[in-house]
């Protein structure tokens, strides 16, 4: 009987590791207009993204140096290339561009590029906005739980209570 276990056991083996193919590869960025770090005398009108596969669906955002977003329309992807327009912007700093697409075995693939222009007005950048906390977004929610809470507990030891009494 073990024999046949361990026969069992590496018939098993051998056929997940045959049937098992290669995994996957999901699309990596290998390039794009402006180039990831790169210093540009002003904004582009356009950005595009180089994907080492196919890629479907696409999306663009375009963060300026402010913190705003910039307008991006137009946005497409032929083949390897994901492709927006941007609105102008005069704006001398830092920008971010956020983009995912989807690579052609279904998985999303997303990323951040960043590019530095010298000219334009200079802007201090937006103060984040502080987030709130759990607690403090659901404080009502958090009492109304807890004396509904303290309510069951009461009635569930109401009836013992009487019984020890009586």
């Amino acid at each position: 009987m073990p024999r046949f276990v361990l026969m069992a056991a590496v018939a098993a083996l051998a056929i997940l590791t045959v049937g098992s193919g290669p995994a996957a590869a999901h699309a990596t960025l290998v390039g794009s207009d402006p180039a990831d770090g790169s210093s540009l005398t002003t904004a582009p009108r356009a950005v595009s993204m180089t994907f080492s596969e196919n890629v479907g669906s696409g999306f663009v955002a375009v963060t300026a140096p402010s913190g705003t977003r910039v307008k991006t329309s137009n946005v497409r992807t032929v083949d390897r290339v994901l492709t927006a327009d941007v609105a102008d912007s005069d704006e001398r700093g830092r920008y971010t561009i956020a983009y995912r697409v989807v690579s052609a075995d279904g998985h999303p693939v997303a990323g951040e590029l960043t590019f530095t222009t010298t000219s334009g007005r200079d802007v201090k950048k937006a103060a984040a906005v502080p987030e709130e906390a759990f607690v403090d977004r659901h404080r009502g929610h958090l009492v109304l739980g807890l004396a509904v809470a303290v309510l069951a507990v009461g009635l569930i030891l109401a009836p013992l209570r009487r019984g020890r009494d009586g």
